[in-house]
């Protein structure tokens, strides 16, 4: 039983949804798509650890700030994603330099994950230390390890 789950919109494609020729097509027109705009996006990466009574999602963010995240809750999808920006370009651009190739950045970005209803969504907590985004999911009390007593 999953209890908490990464959310992609794209989880029908990647389970076979479509034909398998299809899926290649598909991919090769995304990739090909991302060429041609030469808009390189990526999503940060994820770990997911479940502890006795808690979940935990750590994001690699590096170089930003806690205010820059926005974390909010609908339903049973937790979203995680960059504030917009006003000073965007002047931060990217501090010389007045222009890229000859860019490979990364995250001008923008939306992680989800699906929670089940076993989890205490009234006291997610996050925190952001070290370019590590860690969002801590409390158990449910009924959730939680215990011991029983044989009579």
């Amino acid at each position: 039983m999953t209890l908490l789950s990464t959310y992609t919109p794209t989880q029908a494609r990647e389970k076979g949804y479509y034909p398998g020729s299809l899926n290649r097509l598909f991919d090769r027109f995304f990739e090909d798509q991302a060429a041609d705009n030469r808009q390189y996006f990526a999503l940060p990466p994820a770990n997911i650890a479940e502890g006795e009574k808690h979940f935990r999602i750590e994001l690699a963010v590096p170089g930003y700030n806690k205010s820059d995240f926005n974390i909010e809750l609908n339903e049973d999808l937790l979203n995680v994603s960059l504030k917009e920006s006003d000073n965007k370009e002047e931060k990217n651009n501090q010389d007045n330099s222009s890229y000859v190739k860019r490979e990364f950045g995250f001008d923008g970005f939306c992680r989800s994950f699906r929670l089940s209803d076993k989890v205490d969504r009234g006291n997610i907590k996050a925190k952001y230390e070290n370019g590590i985004l860690m969002i801590t999911i409390p158990k449910k009390k009924e959730m939680l390890n215990r011991s029983i007593d044989i009579s």
